[in-house]
């Protein structure tokens, strides 16, 4: 069976984060395991330490978990917060400790030569839900961005999907109930075109 990974990133446990979080697991249990992640719950440290960086290779047994997680993953879904134009320090961590050379890219060639970039998740498919209090904006979105551009295609997934809610401030519990709706068949429209 093909494995799926959520990944939620927020500090309330019973929010509209949580429950977008749980209707994506309730949807993608119906044809991968899944494995979720609650970031705030776990004993996830975000902190790269220095030593870490130029050995390429961490101690850290949750670390190691997490990163077998998104090696394994055909299918991964965000869901967090728009904090200051981005995800949360937490989740940002979690990019920095996981998503790292071996698992989500590597280097091809000699050392002190050129080499070539190898995207280690091509193929795989990824989703984001993001929820903010900003009203949609006329152009581009900086969260959107940094996801598609500077996570995903570094790493090789083309087939990513940023969904984000604005101005979740105002919005009304029937709005928020239909958002929570949608999530489930976002992902079953864009997963059943594989």
């Amino acid at each position: 069976m093909n494995k799926a990974l959520v990944v939620l990133c927020h500090p309330n446990k019973t929010g509209f984060n949580q429950a977008i979080a749980e209707k994506a697991v309730q949807e993608l249990s119906r044809d991968y395991h899944v494995d979720f992640l609650d970031l705030y719950r776990s004993s996830f440290s975000p902190v790269l330490p220095a030593d870490e960086l130029p050995r390429r290779f961490s101690f850290d047994e949750t670390v190691l978990t997490y990163s077998e997680l998104v090696r394994n993953a055909s299918v991964f879904v965000f869901v967090h917060p728009d904090w200051w134009g981005g995800p949360p320090a937490l989740l940002k961590g979690f990019i920095d400790r996981t998503f790292r050379p071996g698992f989500a890219y590597d280097f091809e060639g000699n050392e002190f030569l050129s080499s070539r970039k190898v995207e280690l998740l091509a193929g795989k498919q990824a989703f984001v839900f993001n929820t903010t209090d900003y009203t949609r904006p006329d152009g581009l979105y900086p969260p959107a961005e940094i996801w598609k551009t500077n996570i995903f295609s570094y790493c090789g997934i083309s087939d990513a999907q940023i969904y984000t809610f604005f101005d979740t401030y105002h919005s009304t519990y029937e709005a928020r109930h239909a958002w929570i709706e949608s999530v489930g068949a976002k992902l079953r429209q864009s997963l059943t075109l594989v």
